[in-house]
């Protein structure tokens, strides 16, 4: 199932970039802001490391509707695609229009990176770093996800389901996205809790493979191991999760489940408010939580405030069948 409003900003972006010829040439912006509020004025630059996906996408919305809430002049949001050096191209044109404050998802460490948030931060521009975060000394916090924990609670609630369901023994397909640092962890912590829940000896890993950012992959990957029994896919986000579905709809596949460590949005949502087959349970992690810390840290820095934490945490909600009336409002 693909998911309409993500589609249709894809195309829209592919409109944008031919029209401007060179995607770095043309910027994203914000209306510009009535000029209220505790950011009034400011003019915001975000650097995204991707918007592939609706919870990328919840983020680029959020940063709008947010800074448009708080005062700000500009909200410029830039789409890093994944590449450290677009990213780094972004970030020096951010410094150059002399923006009053950055807010980076990084695309990976990089000493690029680094070397360029130097010039920003000798320029007086602050850095707030959200999602992903890198050992730069200058960040003024890092607005995080846990992403080692998504592993652990799609972990702890797979082991359980093994217990209940399954005699205490899985075998599981893992669907990896392992060129993004902060989604290759949520694998391994994911793998150390089913292990440390139901033992090493009781788990059959039938296939193992990056394939969680296409759909198109993940199907494929499902689709060659089809003949395995699989009593759970394991997927890192929920493009992969989805491809999983569509393969074992497409094949007939029964009784095999699928969920996935990280998604935010209508498709997710309306999925396990339906009862779906295979689609059992997400780790949800509100778009608007992370924009608000991030744009509440900026309001308390321009403030003087002293004492920001270097890191703060956003939370992670597990949800399934169980919990999915309190999220209604969000398809």
């Amino acid at each position: 199932m693909k998911n309409t409003k993500f589609w249709a900003r894809a195309g829209a972006a592919l409109i944008l970039s031919m029209s401007c010829g060179v995607f770095m040439g043309c910027q994203k912006s914000a209306p510009k802001a009535a000029g209220t509020g505790p950011l009034a004025g400011k003019r915001i630059a975000v650097a995204q490391s991707t918007l592939y996906d609706e919870w990328n996408n919840g983020v680029h919305d959020m940063f709008e509707k947010i800074g448009r809430e708080l005062g700000a002049a500009e909200v410029n949001i830039q789409d890093g695609n994944s590449n450290s050096e677009t990213q780094q191209k972004q970030l020096e044109d951010f410094i150059t229009q002399k923006y009053d404050v950055i807010f980076i998802a990084p695309v990976a460490e990089s000493q690029g990176i680094n070397a360029t948030l130097d010039k920003a931060k000798a320029a007086g521009i602050p850095v707030i770093a959200f999602d992903t975060t890198t050992s730069w000394p200058g960040l003024v916090s890092h607005i995080a996800w846990d992403h080692a924990e998504t592993g652990r609670l799609s972990g702890r609630y797979v082991a359980d389901y093994a217990k209940k369901n399954l005699g205490g023994k899985l075998k599981v397909g893992v669907l990896q996205m392992l060129d993004v640092p902060a989604t290759a962890v949520r694998s391994q912590t994911f793998k150390e809790e089913i292990e440390k829940g139901l033992g090493k000896e009781n788990i059959t890993y039938v296939f193992e493979q990056d394939a969680a950012r296409e759909r198109e992959l993940a199907d494929r990957t499902v689709t060659n191991n089809i003949a395995k029994p699989i009593d759970v896919i394991w997927a890192a986000v929920d493009n992969g999760a989805f491809g999983a579905r569509i393969a074992l709809q497409t094949n007939g596949v029964k009784d095999t489940k699928v969920v996935s460590s990280g998604a935010w949005g209508s498709e997710s949502f309306q999925t396990i408010a339906n009862n779906d087959t295979y689609y059992m349970m997400f780790i949800g992690v509100p778009p608007e939580g992370i924009v608000r810390m991030a744009c509440d840290t900026a309001v308390k820095y321009f403030a003087g405030d002293k004492n920001i934490p270097k890191e703060q945490n956003i939370e992670l909600v597990v949800i399934d069948a169980s919990n999915i009336d309190r999220y209604r409002d969000f398809f």
